[in-house]
């Protein structure tokens, strides 16, 4: 049975093309759900859901207060 993935923000995944939504799974797939990313502002480090940046970008201003997991360095 599949589960239903959510994105980041709390909802079902919310794709509106589903190409892009079977590129991103497959990318998700192939290399890990999550990325890490740095933050501009803090020089933190996070592990940033791929279908999240997907759906609604990522900016790097923002990122310290998106709750998603540090990584320690």
């Amino acid at each position: 049975m599949n589960e239903l993935k959510l994105c980041h923000c709390g909802k079902p995944l919310h794709y509106m093309n589903l190409n892009t939504f079977i590129k991103i799974s497959q990318l998700s797939n192939d290399l890990g759900e999550f990325i890490k990313i740095k933050s501009t502002q803090s020089g933190k480090t996070y592990l940033v859901q791929r279908h999240y940046i997907a759906l609604h970008g990522i900016n790097g201003e923002d990122l310290d207060n998106l709750g998603f997991e540090l990584v320690s360095e």
